[in-house]
């Protein structure tokens, strides 16, 4: 299995999560939340997804 990675954000009820097929994906996606542009003072995560579900 291919890891896949997850970039979220620490913000209320809306994680904002987003999974990626690539960790430099994931990176970017990472590097933009965390910058002054975008996401100002929120926690942001870069995971590494080791077990996924996907419901009916």
């Amino acid at each position: 299995m291919r890891a896949k990675f997850a970039v979220f954000s620490d913000y209320g009820p809306d994680a904002g999560q987003v999974v990626f097929e690539t960790y430099e994906e994931a990176l970017a996606d990472y590097n933009y939340r965390i910058s002054g542009d975008s996401w100002d003072n929120i926690d942001a995560y870069l995971c590494v997804v080791i077990d996924e579900y996907k419901a009916k």
